[in-house]
């Protein structure tokens, strides 16, 4: 298995504090690039993935948390965090390998295109 790495078209955004989008240009990036799913991974699920969550949540993004992308100080605390990601911030819990992109990309195109006819 190779790891991922960044190419020349990708974004960097520093994170100062436990969300994503607190004191970072994330909304106006993602607002500009017309995303309207995110798929959250990373440490901790009950801190920061948990914050983010909830600021996307607020911002209306669809969210993705695959369980098998994030981890807590132990499994209580990761399976507390995700019941309760479900629950408020409306999260979906997909296993990474469940999740499948051309998919979700190909959907949120047609939610694109379903706007835009509204607006016609």
């Amino acid at each position: 298995m190779r790891p991922l790495l960044p190419d020349s078209e990708d974004y960097f955004v520093l994170k100062p504090m436990h969300s994503a989008f607190y004191m970072t240009p994330l909304e106006v990036l993602l607002q500009h690039l017309q995303v309207e799913t995110l798929i959250l991974t990373g440490l901790t699920s009950n801190s920061c993935i948990t914050v983010t969550a909830h600021d996307a949540n607020m911002r209306g993004f669809d969210i993705y948390v695959p369980p098998d992308c994030s981890c807590a100080r132990n499994p209580k605390e990761h399976t507390d965090a995700l019941t309760q990601l479900e629950a408020m911030a409306g999260a979906n819990l997909r296993r990474s390998t469940s999740l499948v992109l051309p998919g979700l990309i190909r959907a949120a195109q047609m939610s694109q295109h379903v706007d835009k006819t509204l607006l016609d």
